[in-house]
């Protein structure tokens, strides 16, 4: 419980200057995350489509190279038509970057 206590207080700190993303609660993983172009892939469940189809979130499968749990998170995406197609529920395989702080959808589509 102390470790877990300690690890949260560490977090905080070193990610006081994030903004939160304005959908809702959500987990951000910068912890682990230099800035990286290198692509991830990941599956998951889409739960939130933005209006202007700029961003959306996802309950996505553990990523274990990025050592993440299964967990919903936002991303953005590099071309909103990735996102038009789409509707809350569907299965998604996705590629995304991770840069300046935001991971970043660059190939998305339906499973």
């Amino acid at each position: 419980m102390k470790n877990t206590v300690l690890s949260v207080l560490v977090y905080m700190v070193l990610n006081v200057g994030n903004a939160a993303f304005a959908m809702g609660d959500e987990h951000n993983h910068h912890e682990n995350t230099a800035v990286s172009e290198k692509t991830i892939h990941a599956t998951g469940t889409v739960k939130q489509i933005a209006q202007n189809h700029e961003s959306l979130r996802i309950f996505h499968d553990p990523i274990p190279e990025l050592k993440w749990p299964s967990m919903n998170m936002p991303f953005e995406v590099i071309d909103h038509e990735l996102t038009h197609p789409l509707e809350v529920g569907d299965r998604v395989s996705f590629e995304f970057i991770q840069k300046e702080g935001k991971s970043i959808i660059v190939r998305m589509k339906k499973q």
